[in-house]
């Protein structure tokens, strides 16, 4: 918790290092001071391996509740296992997502023995390469855990099923989700009353489920459930930008960053706080995002419809704890300033797409001869292509065309709104320029319609700043006019012009300052 606390203190609100000198130091000399780089993970899989599942009497695996006995042959080794169905809407498709739960731990990935294991069936994903990339990201950055993957070729009661990710259940464990003993694995659900689980819903209304501990007692829930509202209460309130005080004293700051750049990367669509949103939390503890979890509808997917790779999707689908953050102007530098750290490692990761699709091609054609099309009326838009080939070619110019576009320079107010007495006289406005390499830019802004009057309670002039060689914040100026009358507070919104700008808009782009008069 210490760390976000000193950090803000600093002036900057997330990100130590690189992110200070974005924001501090003019022009384009912002090298000094950047963090060591980032170790890119492999992302380039291993040859898809054979995977045989057999029920006990050949029974079908029809439920998501109900555990069917049986056994699996996976590298050469023969294990006993129960097996069930999981998933949502993927249970629904013909290719199905199946849990297994094994008689004796093994590791199937990485080291430690675990006994419960996912096939995610990716059935949405006609290049299969999805989940297995934005995990593969997910590696390369501060997030403490995630999942671990393989492909595998299913064979099911003697009939191939086709190709599948073997990933980690999102449980707590060692080399999973690693929390002290009192230490809580949640989720934002929303359906988590209809599948069930144990949950609430904050004083925000964000849905929270229990994942480990799966069965909270009511101490426990209470106690999650007063660590949600006190965040909450932060992060909404006047003040959320407060080092002390905001929301900085209750999150792991970096995680929240990371997490929500690989999900604004791919445009998950389940990344708007609805479902598969993962978090951790322990008493004394912060609050930090993740792991990742589920990327099939992603990357120019979504239900029933494609998403085009320019638009911010995450920070602004729905109202919730990332679309907030965003408010403050030192967050929004902290996550530009992360992006230009994490996006060597995005171009080695696009770069390697197709010896990716080379790896395993065999299976996914394969594949697409068991699974010939995707006929549900809501994964219209998972096609993009006739063929496998064609399917990997739109992933990997859709992941490019992406991050060139979150590498825009873009233009900022410096402050978010705030409140101000009117003997204060001026309200002094920071617009800042936040580029990987600047350029000479002019930035609009605008004075929206507002309960404070122009002319009679402020007065602003001007209507665009220029940014020189060298310049990455400007100031604007509004003068108080104090006319001495007993009124009421009144609101001066100052939005910036994102069509005369000749840069694009981040957040803030709308800053609103609330004049009290010298009466109260």
């Amino acid at each position: 918790m210490g760390h976000a606390r000193k950090y803000l203190r600093a002036g900057i609100g997330a990100l130590a290092g690189f992110a200070a000198v974005i924001a501090t130091v003019p022009g384009p000399s912002a090298a000094e001071g950047t963090p060591p780089p980032v170790t890119p993970a492999r992302s380039v899989p291993g040859t898809p391996a054979p995977l045989t599942i057999t029920t006990e009497g050949g029974v079908p695996i029809t439920s998501r509740d109900e555990y069917v006995n049986g056994s699996m042959l996976l590298d050469g080794v023969q294990r006993t296992i129960e097996i069930r169905g999981r998933g949502n809407s993927t249970w629904t498709w013909p290719k199905k997502p199946y849990k297994i739960k094994l008689a004796e731990d093994a590791a199937l990935l990485g080291t430690e023995p675990r006994d419960e294991w996912v096939l995610l069936a990716n059935y949405a994903d006609r290049s299969a390469l999805r989940t297995f990339l934005a995990m593969s990201l997910g590696a390369s950055t501060r997030l403490a855990f995630t999942p671990r993957t393989r492909f595998v070729d299913v064979v099911l009661n003697g009939t191939p099923v086709g190709l599948y990710l073997l990933t980690d259940q999102v449980e707590q464990g060692t080399e999973r989700v690693e929390l002290p003993d009192k230490g809580f694995l949640l989720e934002i659900n929303k359906r988590f009353r209809e599948q069930g689980d144990r949950g609430f819903w904050s004083d925000h209304r964000m849905p929270v489920s229990f994942k480990d501990p799966d069965e909270p007692n009511r101490t426990k829930r209470q106690k999650v459930r007063g660590a949600v509202n006190r965040f909450e209460q932060a992060l909404y309130g006047k003040d959320f930008t407060d080092p002390e005080t905001g929301y900085a004293s209750h999150i792991d700051v970096e995680s929240f960053i990371d997490w929500y750049l690989v999900e604004e990367l791919f445009l998950n669509q389940d990344s708007y706080f609805a479902t598969s949103v993962h978090f951790t939390w322990s008493p004394g503890g912060e609050i930090a995002m993740g792991p990742l979890w589920d990327f099939d509808l992603s990357a120019g997917t979504k239900w029933n419809a494609t998403s085009s790779p320019e638009g911010y999707y995450t920070r602004h689908h729905g109202e919730h704890w990332i679309d907030r953050l965003f408010d403050d102007p030192a967050f929004t530098r902290a996550v530009k300033a992360r992006w230009a750290q994490l996006r060597p490692v995005v171009d080695t990761m696009i770069a390697e797409i197709p010896a990716a699709a080379d790896v395993i091609r065999p299976s996914a054609l394969t594949n697409w001869a068991i699974w010939p099309e995707t006929t549900e009326s809501e994964l219209k838009g998972s096609v993009h292509a006739d063929t496998f080939d064609g399917e990997v070619s739109f992933l990997r110019n859709w992941l490019a065309t992406r991050a060139v576009w979150m590498s825009r320079d873009e233009a900022i107010f410096g402050v978010a709104s705030s409140r101000i007495r009117e003997r204060a006289g001026v309200i002094e406005v920071p617009v800042r320029i936040i580029a990987e390499q600047f350029r000479p830019v002019q930035v609009a802004y605008t004075v929206a319609p507002g309960s404070a009057t122009r002319g009679e309670d402020f007065r602003v002039i001007g209507n665009t700043l220029t940014f020189g060689p060298g310049e990455n914040v400007k100031t604007l100026k509004l003068r108080i006019l104090d006319d001495h009358e007993a009124e009421g507070p009144e609101k001066v919104v100052l939005k910036l012009d994102g069509a005369a700008s000749g840069v694009p808009l981040s957040d803030p782009s709308t800053v609103t300052f609330t004049i009290m008069r010298n009466d109260q």
